[in-house]
């Protein structure tokens, strides 16, 4: 027992490196503290804390230092001594806690000096700078300052940005600000319609609720209902920034709005109100501008109606019916056809209540309304008189106007929008307006009937065989028809069924035009003179025109459009059109 005593002993004795050996150990004159022991028993080596402590408050005397040198340079204060100021300050400061052998006595010694650099640079700042721009040691200056911080990040992070009417931006509602609500309801409003394409937006206030509808390719999307507050604080805050009387809530107003939408950009609107004793209505048109701007060709003429109607455009005589209801592209087709004439060899003029879109070269005239307004006959008279090659009569309203027309129809071309469902009604009201048959036909040049229907998506359509009964009732062959397409707006990922990414789950993304062409030779003029009315509808098939019904069917037949969306436009707004049959078979053009 003693022989093993002796030995642990010699080896503990032989390791004057060993851990035992360090610990029992005094300083010696080979072992004294030096300066890199103090330092490591200060920060590295006595806990884990103090290093990282000591790199925060390096890390946050940096951002402030920095902060300061960005200061001094706007307000144009010596910013190289201070800049010499604080970083002596500091490298001292920081050193005298590496060299300080106790970290909690070092800590403290250098922040008091950092701080009191911070301090005189902010009483020599106060002294330089205007009243509004000193800095304030006080709680209320704090939290004003944390606040417009808080408010910057959210301006910053708003996805919707009014311009009010000096053109500066809006600031966003926050914190208990009573339009927050407002706001919300507005982006949530936008978030659905701007990137689905809307054009228009409706909203109704009444004393029970708001009902806000989003129009997409024509067609109406309810949303949800708003607290009446809430939406009549959304009217009164949009008409505010267009420039609106937001008192009035009777008489109808008229105003601008510009808004920039994350991801979307600048989006423009017009803003329509009016109101009475039961509610109050607010139509905004979404980029206007963009909805009547389309070349000629894009329009959708069949290939074959276009080789109808080309050659009869380039006349340059008589007259030209476009016929649409509301809302179905009518002033857009005027446009395009107008725009093919060049207006620096022509002198092209147009008589519209609204000009809805300003086409290069071309004069445009408003029609002037109210009790003190000379009659529209005699407006369209006055822009007779300035000879014009090209006339554009934006929407024929009444017989005295349409009686102008004959008189000149010889000597310049003219662009008339009725608004009639097809082709034969709209030949009825013209003989009707011109009140003789003979005048009606020889003025006539062509009659463009249109309807538009949304296009299929192309992402997320969907294939089906059609059933066998309705491809008889459609007269189309069983053999020839394969497959027609119907609307989906959802996609597979992984298996799973998504809104469709292009569309937005809608199923249909943007419109065309069907159209229903009628050219007039002289034959089918005197047709019309006659009164033979049965006479031309069979000479016109003969000459291979098309029914709106037969020019949409061959859309869907292309997979362009649905059974179901020719049925929504033609069907249901012309129940007289479903009885029409449709003679082309084996689904050609």
């Amino acid at each position: 027992m003693g022989d093993n005593t002796t030995v642990d002993t010699q080896v503990f004795d032989e390791g004057p490196s060993t851990g035992l050996q360090r610990l029992n150990d005094t300083p010696t004159e080979t072992h004294k503290p030096t300066m890199t022991y103090f330092i490591a028993d200060a920060i590295s080596l006595m806990s884990i804390p103090k290093p990282i402590i000591f790199g925060v408050f390096v890390g946050l005397w940096a951002y402030v230092v920095g902060y300061i040198d960005k200061d001094a340079q706007f307000f144009y204060l010596k910013r190289q001594m201070w800049n010499a100021i604080h970083l002596g300050v500091g490298t001292l400061a920081w050193f005298l806690v590496l060299i300080i052998p106790m970290f909690w006595v070092g800590l403290p010694i250098a922040l008091v000096m950092i701080i009191g650099a911070l301090v005189g640079y902010h009483f020599y700042r106060n002294t330089e700078v205007k009243e509004k721009d000193r800095w304030r040691m006080n709680l209320d200056s704090f939290r004003a300052r944390w606040n417009d911080a808080q408010n910057q990040r959210q301006q910053a992070r708003a996805t919707v940005i009014l311009k009010g009417q000096d053109g500066q931006p809006v600031d966003i509602p926050l914190g208990d600000d009573p339009l927050v609500p407002v706001y919300e309801a507005l982006s949530n409003l936008l978030d659905f319609a701007l990137p689905r394409r809307a054009d228009r937006i409706d909203m109704v206030a009444d004393a029970n609720h708001t009902t806000l509808s989003v129009h997409i390719d024509g067609v109406k999307y309810p949303q949800t209902k708003l607290d009446p507050r809430v939406g009549l604080g959304l009217i009164d805050y949009l008409k505010k920034h267009a420039g609106m009387d937001v008192e009035d809530r009777r008489k109808k107003q008229h105003g601008k709005l510009e808004l920039t939408i994350t991801d979307l950009g600048k989006q423009k609107f017009e803003l329509t109100s009016i109101g009475s004793t039961k509610d109050l209505n607010l139509n905004i048109l979404i980029n206007p501008h963009q909805q009547t701007s389309f070349k000629f060709a894009k329009v959708g003429l069949l290939e074959v109606q276009e080789k109808q109607l080309v050659p009869s455009l380039d006349e340059n005589l008589r007259c030209v019916l476009v016929v649409a209801p509301p809302g179905h592209g009518m002033t857009s087709t005027l446009h395009s056809m107008v725009e093919r004439h060049d207006p620096y060899t022509q002198n092209i003029m147009t008589l519209e209540h609204e000009v809805t879109h300003e086409m290069e070269g071309v004069t445009h005239n408003v029609v002037k309304l109210g009790t003190d307004a000379p009659p529209v006959s005699q407006q369209l008279r006055t822009i007779l008189l300035r000879e014009p090659r090209v006339v554009m009569l934006g929407n024929l309203t009444d017989g005295d106007t349409a009686k102008l027309i004959p008189e000149h129809v010889m000597d310049m071309r003219f662009y008339v929008g009725i608004r009639q469902t097809d082709a034969f009604t709209a030949l009825r009201a013209w003989i009707q307006a011109i009140g003789d048959k003979s005048k009606a036909a020889q003025s006539l040049n062509a009659i463009v009937a249109q309807r538009l229907v949304r296009k299929l998506c192309q992402t997320c359509r969907e294939p089906y065989q059609p059933d066998a009964n309705m491809l008889r009732k459609l007269n189309f062959s069983t053999e020839n028809i394969q497959q027609f397409y119907k609307h989906s707006g959802q996609v597979l990922v992984k298996d799973e069924p998504q809104p469709c990414p292009h569309c937005m789950g809608l199923g249909y993304y943007n419109r065309i035009g069907v159209f229903e062409v009628m050219v007039f030779d002289d034959e089918s003029r005197d047709m019309v003179a006659t009164g033979h009315l049965d006479k031309l509808r069979s000479h016109m098939r003969k000459n291979k025109m098309y029914y709106l019904q037969e020019a949409a069917l061959t859309r869907v037949v292309e997979g362009v459009t649905s059974i179901s969306e020719i049925t929504r436009v033609l069907v249901s707004a012309n129940p007289a059109s479903s009885k029409k049959s449709a003679s082309r078979s084996n689904g050609k053009k």
